[in-house]
Order: structure tokens, then sequence, then C-alpha cells
């Protein structure tokens, strides 16, 4: 059985490989930002400028995506129980070290959470067998229940895009939103 093409990243594929994309469904991006509690931002330039704590939140079909470069606050449990009361996200969590996260909410609840380097045997949440069934069509784990020979964070991006029925492509240009978070 030949897995399906993991859905076109590159859109993230710049910078030094450490961020955290958080898919929030049919929440506009400065709601988002509220809900975690960041400060508005609303001049570009003074955007451009921050080094440290920055949330762009992007308006794409189905929601926003919350892009941290470098960043980790959409992994947080008490920033995820606001984040995602009455609808569903996703986050995939990436840093300097490799070390690598997802973990996907709905209604305030923890449903499933994994390393995507070691899918199979690092699920944790409330219903960690959920989304079995889409984690082995991404090629995240295997029928077998091992890790998928393609796991990683590519994989896990689309699992937070089905998950949340938000199939980014690209990063908008318009619309941005910026915050600043104190975490």
């Amino acid at each position: 059985m030949s897995l399906p093409e993991a859905p076109n990243h590159d859109w993230f594929e710049s910078g030094d490989g450490c961020y955290c994309f958080t898919f929030v469904r049919d929440v506009a991006p400065e709601e988002a930002l509220r809900r975690i509690g960041a400060e508005p931002v609303d001049d570009e330039e003074e955007a451009d400028e921050i080094d440290e704590g920055l949330v762009d939140a992007y308006p794409v079909e189905g929601g926003t995506l919350l892009v941290e470069h470098n960043g980790y606050a959409g992994t947080l449990d008490e920033v995820q129980r606001e984040l995602s009361a009455g609808t569903v996200t996703a986050a995939v969590f990436r840093n300097v070290n490799h070390d690598q996260m997802f973990t996907h909410w709905a209604g305030g609840r923890e449903i499933l959470n994994f390393d995507p380097q070691f899918p199979a045997d690092s699920r944790g949440g409330e219903d960690p067998d959920r989304h079995l069934a889409e984690m082995r069509a991404l090629g995240l784990v295997t029928e077998n229940g091992e890790d998928g020979p393609d796991a990683g964070v590519h994989r896990a991006l689309a699992l937070a895009a089905r998950l949340t029925g938000m199939p980014v492509t690209a990063l908008p240009s318009d619309g941005v939103a910026h915050g600043v978070l104190d975490h």
C-alpha cells in the first residue's frame, strides 16, 4: 500500500525551523489573538521589530492560522483551553533541537497529543485513538501500530489541517493581525 502524498507545506520552510502553527476553526484573527491573551500590535513596522513573543494571525479558509516563530504558546494547556472554547484547534510545534509536539483540542478539552517523530508510542489526551484512522491514512502510524516511515511535522500539519477543516496552502499577505505574548 502506498502512502498518500502529504500536502505541500512549503509556506513554512523558511527561517530557522523553530515554530508553532495553531489552526483555529471558525475564529477570526483578532478574536484568536484576544483568546490567547496577546497584546495587539497594529503597526506592521512595529511587528517586524519584535524579537520575542510575536504571533501572526492569518485569515485562512475555515478560520485562523496562528504562527509563532520560535514560540510554543499554542501547545500550552491554558492557552488551548481558551482558544478551543466552542471550536476545534490543532497545533504543531518544533524547536531548534527538533523536539516536536502535536496537540488537538475541541471545546476546551485536549483530545489528542503526540510527538510527530514517534506518534505510535507517544499518543495521549482524553481520546488518543479517536483519530487513529486519520493518522494511519496520513502515514503517521502503520496498520500494525508502529511509527509510520514518513512520520514527522509535514504529516502532523496535514493532520492538523484535516482535523480542523483548514487546508492551508499558502499564507495570505492581506488581513494579517499581529499580537505579542508574555509567555
